[in-house]
């Protein structure tokens, strides 16, 4: 399973140049900081801090290596990408869930959003009854439902762009068909909320954005 929209073939070649000869400095930093970092104290802040730091120094050694000479904007920030992706998915079992308070403020909030399962209707929210689509709904909450499924921040960030985006075509093909106030965010998030309450088998909440959030 994979969110829609994620572009392997840049992660791929990211892969594929860093088992290049001319790699073989990349690859001794990269595994130095991945082999180094479960030894440290762990700390979701500063565990997302190294992580940016490593990252960014990353960026201005690929901005002048060989294998990147004369490469596009693009090129460099896909190749950014992909290394993030690529640590990130070996220090996932380190830097998720890493501190035991936000795993409890989040076993607090997906109680909660459980018992709000059982009574929560799209009329307590104010959602017209126009925009109350529940195939639609569906589709949008079954994208939410692949976060579960990453280790990599920015693939659990397409899971969410890829729900808001379905949400957001919905009231847009609306609007468009019935002649109906163009939507905003007054419209949006109601149905967001109504959507996220739907994903029963999404087993944590506050977490993944939490880890998006430290290590993007």
């Amino acid at each position: 399973m994979e969110p829609s929209h994620v572009s392997h073939p840049n992660f791929y070649d990211f892969l594929n140049r860093m088992r290049r000869p001319a790699a073989a400095d990349l690859v001794r930093s990269i595994k130095s900081f991945i082999i180094s970092f479960p030894f440290q104290t762990s700390n979701a802040e500063d565990d997302g801090k190294k992580v940016q730091e490593f990252l960014t120094m990353m960026e201005t050694t690929i901005k002048e290596h060989p294998l990147w000479a004369h490469a596009t904007y693009e090129e460099i920030d896909s190749a950014i990408e992909g290394l993030e992706k690529y640590i990130m998915t070996k220090l996932f079992t380190h830097t998720f869930a890493s501190s035991s308070e936000d795993a409890k403020l989040d076993l607090e909030i997906s109680e909660k959003i459980c018992l709000l399962q059982h009574f929560i209707k799209p009329d307590h929210l104010d959602v017209p009854k126009v925009f109350q689509n529940e195939a639609s709904w569906l589709f949008a909450a079954k994208e939410l439902q692949k976060i579960n499924f990453f280790k990599a921040p920015r693939d659990k960030l397409l899971c969410i762009m890829n729900c808001c985006r379905i949400i957001n075509n919905l009231l847009l093909d609306i609007s468009m068909t019935t002649n109906h106030t163009p939507a905003g965010a007054d419209d949006f998030l109601p149905i967001l909320i109504c959507v996220t309450i739907k994903v029963r088998s999404l087993s944590t909440y506050f977490l993944p954005v939490l880890y998006i959030i430290l290590s993007r």
